[in-house]
């Protein structure tokens, strides 16, 4: 792996007493906030995990991380859902939620969307068959176009975890760094400058129209962060396009492919890297890819205007209007 990118693999054993615990655990469905302000939650994980996760939160480095070896019972956690209408397996399954909630504490908090699956903090991926060929997560032969993460609302995740549970089809996920983007200087000129309008994905079922300017790039001109979502991208003028052609050359130019296995967890950062996924045959047999993902916020204040209910943890993705600018 290179520098901007951390490899951990792990003894099965490292892991194996915690998850053991995390199966004594009553059924929470899905509701962990009590969970994440255990103290012991914070320091249940590895210490080598947690480095390498303080190291990202603190200096922001590593930009992407995968930890192996999170030991995963191809026969426990049963079949691949064909759909979220069956609640058993998030049952079979909240051993490894909560391992993966435990991780994210390292960086921040993990939160939930009050659109997307019912406001679970952790979000099953796999295929549906009523999906195939739609710009979603559970879709199979369409590929999902790379992307920042909820790049529409002032408050997307800092970071995107994702634990792979299944993945037969060996579908890779994609991603790339700001940081090995090589873009004339007029161009990130172009890209720096408030004039590209961004519309939701259909995950939040929000009927937008129009949205402000926003820039697509900011920071630090040397080490970027970025906030773009090219599948419903669009300039204020068409001259534009060809600054965005630009980026998304250079983006593909330095796409990088990771097939996740069983027991491997990725975490991006959200704002130094862009992610996707390749196209994949799904069967609907049961076995199919399945992965848990969760984002994680490093500061939920930020998100006080957005929180449904006074939850801090649950935001409301129509809340586009924030005391904070977007690209903060």
């Amino acid at each position: 792996m290179s520098g901007s990118v951390a490899e951990i693999r792990m003894d099965p054993e490292e892991v194996a007493p915690l998850l053991e615990e995390l199966r004594s655990r009553p059924f929470l469905n899905g509701r962990y906030d009590a969970f994440q302000d255990e103290p012991s939650t914070w320091t249940a994980i590895p210490e080598r995990a947690a480095r390498c996760l303080e190291s990202m939160r603190r200096r922001e480095h590593p930009v992407a991380a995968v930890i192996r070896g999170i030991p995963i019972d191809d026969e426990a956690i049963g079949a691949t859902p064909l759909d979220w209408s069956d609640p058993t397996f998030r049952q079979r399954t909240q051993h490894l939620e909560l391992l993966a909630v435990a991780f994210a504490t390292s960086l921040g908090e993990a939160f939930a969307w009050d659109r997307q699956q019912d406001g679970r903090v952790v979000h099953d991926v796999f295929p549906i068959k009523e999906h195939a060929d739609q710009q979603i997560n559970s879709a199979s032969t369409m590929r999902i176009t790379w992307h920042v993460e909820d790049a529409f609302h002032p408050h997307r995740p800092d970071y995107v975890m994702l634990l792979c549970l299944r993945n037969p089809q060996r579908a890779a996920t994609t991603f790339s760094l700001a940081d090995d983007w090589d873009l004339p200087d007029h161009v990130v000129d172009e890209l720096f400058t408030p004039q590209f309008r961004q519309l939701p994905d259909i995950s939040h079922s929000i009927d937008v129209a129009e949205t402000e300017p926003r820039a697509l790039l900011f920071g630090d001109r040397r080490h970027p962060y970025v906030c773009g979502d090219p599948y419903y991208l669009s300039p204020v003028d068409e001259r534009l396009q060809a600054v965005l052609n630009q980026w998304y050359s250079e983006v593909e130019r330095t796409m990088r492919d990771m097939v996740l296995c069983p027991g491997d967890l990725l975490i991006l950062d959200n704002y130094r890297a862009v992610h996707g996924r390749a196209p994949f045959e799904a069967l609907y047999d049961g076995r199919d890819r399945w992965l848990k993902r969760l984002c994680v916020s490093r500061d939920l204040r930020r998100s006080a205007a957005a929180w449904v209910q006074g939850n801090r943890r649950l935001l409301d993705s129509t809340a586009l209007a924030s005391t904070a600018v977007v690209n903060a």
